[in-house]
């Protein structure tokens, strides 16, 4: 080949009459990965290959070519034989003859499940989760617990990954799922006998994988565990730290992160023979210390509350049943004429009627795949610039919220569903003569979304899970109703922007004061992944970012969905209110777009929300 970075197979390839090769995603070592489509079953896989380049680089060294396409073929032998939601499934495997301007060749590759988006290490904190307790029990549960299963599984099918790390458990939105068994070993195959018996990534591997590649077992992965373990508890490994050493944390306050400490250096020795002996052990000694430090935080929170159920006399019982009756019904004759009144008298009303947020779920998942979170509602103070019907205090009733922008995924998989009713035209995606998005490059060097072979994709995977941007007023209005929900109002987006931020400063407590600090946006490069910005006090993430948002011009929620002016609010300099540094609405018309803005949305929490007979999962 003429050029180094050359790739092995072009770009619009069809291999076998069955996968079309849509883009390169990545090369690393002696492989190549590429997002395909599969043409009989129409879903994007993920197809593997040995790098053409690389062959002819080793083309004077047989025997290192044949070991390289023996563990090749070794791979695929071990993920076939491993069924399991937290591994990465193997759909096929086969040769197949690629013919370009210059040549023609075979090739081998392997057809796997496509997992576009993060790994495991975007979600852990270069800096560490210590000495946060709660964030670390939350990571270990909702990530590093279905990497042990996963591992676990690979185990019992006896085979030894031998090159576990963060950056190979890829992220199926929240799932983790284990990939890259290049360098794996089943007890039920042949060993290898060659250089590439000392692969691996050294900062996981244990002693005896570097010094025998062939003593690697199961404690050989429970050693690379352990290490990932640290690194989320303490920090990223730095680069030039010393390989193949036991790792502990550095004077760990708290029962906690002392058990912690113990599970990570009994996983790190360097005697595997002193380690955890399965991955179901370790599993087991994380599991008792969460449970331990859970039972030690509710023992504390009933001793802080003062009065407990078991210790009340029956007397104090029946009192406070009582006046929980009359209380229940106070609020119900009250809610009754307030609605009545403000309702459905057809007269404007700031609460459209009487919720009680603790009836509702704190958060629902939409059928988009997206969270919403439970925004419970109050009294909020509109500066008198900010809308020309309404200043001071305003009441907001609860709704949902997106707990992130969408996605250049979301706003993909939406555009696909739809593409038949879609027009692209110089660069601008129409529906019914409205644009919904502009294609082409948002910024210098970054082009989201193209248009290719009929259908929209994220031109690059690595910004799937990204916000989308270049979307206009129509396309996000569209978006949010195909999916039986709506563009957050001006006063709603506002709220949870401002109180999200008061809620959390125990410093600021007068509500006439609701203020945003100067360092309160931050300026952020895109692309940048949504699930790496930070929550509110509400849960919400990117709220506080230079980035413009689509909302509904109006202050209070629409009784049902419809079209409404739509205007634009963004945490810039510019757009900021004099009297309290709060976000302006910034007009727009609805058929623009812009490299800085894209859009989230809501729904009403009495709302069933429900798109094609899918309902929301609470």
């Amino acid at each position: 080949m003429d050029e180094k970075t050359q790739h092995s197979l072009p770009i619009g390839t069809i291999l076998n009459d069955k996968w079309v090769i849509l883009e390169f995603i990545a090369k690393g070592g002696m492989g190549e990965i590429y997002r395909a489509h599969q043409l009989n079953l129409k879903r994007d896989v993920a197809i593997k290959t040995v790098s053409r380049q690389w062959l002819e680089d080793i083309q004077e060294d047989p025997e290192e070519k044949e070991n390289a396409l023996k563990r090749f073929r070794q791979e695929v032998l071990t993920m076939a034989q491993i069924r399991h939601p937290n591994v990465i499934q193997i759909y096929d495997f086969d040769k197949a003859a690629v013919k370009t301007d210059k040549d023609e060749y075979e090739i081998n590759y392997i057809a796997l499940e496509y997992v576009p988006g993060l790994t495991l290490r975007d979600t852990m904190k270069d800096e560490g989760f210590y000495p946060d307790e709660a964030a670390t029990v939350a990571w270990i549960r909702k990530y590093f617990i279905p990497v042990l299963n996963g591992v676990s599984a690979i185990h019992r099918a006896g085979i030894f990954h031998r090159d576990i790390k963060p950056e190979n458990v890829l992220l199926d939105n929240d799932t983790p799922k284990i990939a890259d068994f290049g360098l794996a070993r089943s007890c039920h195959m042949e060993s290898m006998t060659c250089s590439l018996e000392i692969k691996g990534t050294p900062g996981y591997m244990a002693p005896e994988q570097f010094m025998d590649f062939k003593r690697a077992d199961a404690r050989t992965d429970i050693y690379a565990l352990g290490k990932i373990l640290y690194e989320a508890i303490a920090g990223k490994i730095p680069e030039n730290a010393v390989p193949f050493t036991q790792v502990g944390l550095k004077d760990p306050e708290g029962d906690l992160f002392q058990k912690l400490d113990w599970i990570i250096r009994k996983a790190t020795d360097k005697e595997p023979e002193r380690r955890f002996q399965s991955v179901s052990e370790m599993k087991k000694a994380l599991e008792e210390a969460i449970d331990s430090w859970q039972h030690s935080a509710r023992s504390e929170n009933r001793s802080r509350t003062g009065l407990s159920g078991v210790y009340m006399s029956r007397k104090t019982l029946a009192i406070l049943s009582v006046l929980a009756a009359l209380l229940f019904i106070g609020l119900s004759f009250w809610g009754f004429h307030y609605v009545q009144e403000h309702f459905l008298s057809g007269q404007p009303a700031r609460v459209r009627t009487l919720i009680l947020p603790s009836q509702y779920p704190a958060k629902i998942e939409s059928v988009d795949g997206t969270i919403l979170r439970l925004i419970p509602g109050g009294t909020f103070w509109l500066p008198d610039d900010f809308d020309s019907t309404s200043s001071g205090t305003v009441k907001v009733a609860p709704f949902y919220m997106d707990e992130t922008p969408v996605t250049n995924q979301q706003f993909v998989d939406f555009l696909n569903q739809i593409r038949a009713d879609l027009k692209v035209e110089d660069g601008a995606v129409k529906r019914d003569g409205k644009i919904y998005l502009y294609l082409g490059e948002a910024l210098q060097g970054y082009e989201p979304i193209v248009f290719f072979n009929g259908r929209f994709k994220v031109k690059n995977s690595a910004h799937s899970s990204c916000p989308v941007i270049r979307v206009t007023g129509y396309g996000a209005q569209a978006y949010a109703f195909f999916y039986g929900k709506r563009l957050p109002t001006k006063l709603e987006w506002l709220y949870v922007a401002a109180e999200g931020n008061v809620k959390g400063n125990k410093n600021q407590q007068d509500k006439r004061q609701v203020v945003l600090p100067p360092s309160f946006f931050e300026t952020i490069k895109l692309p940048y992944p949504v699930m790496l910005f930070k929550p509110n006090f509400f849960g919400i993430r990117a709220m506080n970012i230079h980035l413009g948002t689509w909302v509904l011009d109006v202050l209070f929620a629409p009784k049902s969905q419809r079209e409404l002016p739509l205007t634009i609010l963004a945490g810039f300099e510019t757009g900021l209110s004099e009297q309290s540094r709060i976000p302006l609405p910034v007009k727009r018309n609805p058929w623009e777009a812009f490299e800085e803005v894209g859009f989230r949305c809501v729904r009403n929490v009495t709302q069933n929300l429900s798109v094609g007979g899918k309902k929301a999962r609470r």
